[in-house]
């Protein structure tokens, strides 16, 4: 997955990628995201409250969503999916949004729709 972040990146733009790393990356996408909810569940819906606190940290530091994602260590397509309520938390982003972006896992939890 990294490989093929790394490889849009440097064309430019993920559409710019070869028809079998886009193939590579929905099916590695999927896998993750069932990996994900397996093994690492939140229950629930992403609220408003915690999305704007997450707009809020990243408008105080100046971070657009390709640099959160990097912040983030995740790609700059999830990070939209969460800033637009497409898709839940899991254990590990709760923690890199406390350790990298200053928001307070209790606020996270106590949030969690």
């Amino acid at each position: 997955m990294e490989s093929i972040i790394t490889k849009g990146t440097s064309l430019g733009d993920m559409e710019l990628l070869s028809e079998e790393d886009k193939t590579k990356y929905i099916v590695l996408s999927q896998a993750i995201s069932e990996w994900e909810a397996a093994y690492h569940p939140l229950p629930g819906r992403v609220s408003t409250l915690i999305t704007d606190a997450i707009r809020a940290k990243m408008e105080a530091n100046n971070l657009k969503q390709k640099e959160t994602a990097k912040c983030l260590g995740i790609s700059e397509s999830r990070v939209s999916d969460i800033l637009n309520g497409r898709r839940s938390l899991n254990l590990n982003i709760v923690k890199r949004l406390r350790d990298n972006l200053g928001i307070p896992a209790d606020f996270i939890l106590d949030n969690i729709s």
